[in-house]
């Protein structure tokens, strides 16, 4: 049931935006999809980040990885 009212509830506010921005002059209109655009750059060069980050730590584990081989081999 609450999954319902919050349905209704961002319906309602999905229209309510969209009619505003019809109120909105084109220059209006642009500045607002330039304002999206940047937050969508923004959030993917946080996920390239968190992606770059990620294999960094891959790669220390791989290397950590082959020296603890390399101590099992030299101990045989």
């Amino acid at each position: 049931m609450h999954t319902e009212q919050s349905s209704e509830h961002a319906s309602a506010c999905c229209s309510s935006v969209h009619g505003a921005l019809e109120l909105l002059t084109e220059e209006q209109k642009k500045k607002i999809a330039i304002m999206k655009i940047d937050i969508e750059m923004q959030w993917m060069e946080k996920k390239i980040k968190d992606m770059e980050g990620a294999i960094e730590v891959k790669k220390k584990m791989v290397a950590n990885m082959l020296q603890v081989q390399e101590m099992i081999k030299s101990n045989k």
